[in-house]
Parts: structure tokens; sequence; C-alpha cells
């Protein structure tokens, strides 16, 4: 595929990242919200440290999904 993308085509794959990157911080919010209630009934053996590294990850991953979708559709330039 020839780069860069044309117009019409950066903005749809810039839509699809924001909802992609919108979607999953949502998922990661309920999640952690189901890890929050589960530490408040069971205490600390409920939750481990991996499960917090994971959905920092998923988190970190999900704002740099909604970053690049938002640059995608204005039309920056997103190489780093």
């Amino acid at each position: 595929m020839a780069w860069p993308l044309p117009p019409n085509t950066r903005r749809l794959v810039g839509l699809l990242f924001l909802i992609a990157g919108f979607m999953l911080l949502v998922g990661v919010a309920l999640r952690l919200y189901v890890v929050y209630d589960a530490y408040q009934r069971l205490g600390a053996d409920a939750v481990t440290s991996t499960k917090l590294v994971l959905y920092l990850m998923m988190v970190i991953g999900g704002v740099l999904m909604l970053r690049y979708g938002w640059r995608e559709r204005r039309g920056n330039d997103t190489v780093d």
C-alpha cells in the first residue's frame, strides 16, 4: 500500500483507532472496578502486582491508540 494514505483513508483509520482506544479504556476501567471490588471483599490477597502491571500497560496502550487516532484524523504526521 502506498504511503502516505489518501485523506479519506487516513480519517477512517484514525476513527477506528479512536474507537478501539476508547473501548480498550472502558474495558480496563470496568476490569479495574472488579479488581477494586475484590480487594474490598477479600483483602490484599485478591490483587496481584501482575494484574496491575498488565492493566497499566493496557491503559498506556489505549491512550497511545487515542493519540495516534487523533493525530491521524487531524492529518498530522504520525511518524515520530
